[in-house]
């Protein structure tokens, strides 16, 4: 009777013991997102916001790695930024064609000109509407040559890693820049020839 309890008793510990070391993929996760960065969460941290939720996120500088922070990317999704851009120039009046293309730092758009607007207003329209959609390193270039619509959809397929990628964005910004492009400068100081996602490095020679 003894031999027999003793029995049940171990493998009432086995099955705890088991059941406390096992975790669903489901439970792992949650418990990975509650101790994200080495066990400091950040405050309310949203993988996938709702509809309509605003975005917070805070961090304690000792929570990052900052050797990692210098060289993180800024990562943009060029896709939804090119949707964005092509649908707010749509709202305006008049307008009824438009393509983006949005690239490591440049946007390039390319439109038909509305009939009452002279080709100097509708390019700074679409100009300064494509800015505000865009962090500041970026640089935006548009045109209403007709022509520009099918030279920036031969690149709509192209990654940034492509050979000769640069030297492709280049000549087509050369051709987008024969046409008006509105009233805010490319050297203004709001668009920097620097970003952090640039090999480039800002020139420190005085």
């Amino acid at each position: 009777m003894k031999k027999n309890l003793m029995i049940v008793l171990i493998l009432g510990f086995i099955a705890i013991f088991s059941a406390g070391c096992m975790e669903s993929p489901q439970d792992e996760e949650t418990k990975q997102k509650e101790d994200t960065l080495n066990g400091n969460a950040m405050d309310s941290y949203n993988d996938d916001g709702l509809d309509g939720q605003v975005g917070y996120v805070r961090f304690k500088k000792d929570q990052l790695d900052q050797s990692k922070e210098r060289n993180r990317e800024i990562k943009v999704n060029r896709e939804q930024v090119a949707d964005m851009v092509s649908r707010m120039i749509l709202r305006y009046d008049g307008f009824e064609d438009v393509a983006a293309l949005v690239t490591d730092n440049e946007v390039l758009v390319a439109y038909q000109k509305p009939e009452g607007y002279s080709r100097k207003q509708a390019a700074d329209m679409v100009q300064k509407t494509a800015y505000s959609l865009v962090p500041s390193f970026y640089h935006v270039y548009v045109s209403d040559d007709p022509a520009s619509f099918g030279d920036i959809q031969s690149v709509s397929t192209s990654t940034v890693y492509d050979e000769q990628y640069d030297e492709v964005i280049d000549s087509i910004v050369k051709k987008i820049k024969k046409s008006p492009q509105g009233n805010v400068p490319q050297d203004d100081m709001d668009q920097p020839d620097v970003g952090p996602n640039m090999d480039v490095k800002p020139n420190t020679e005085e």
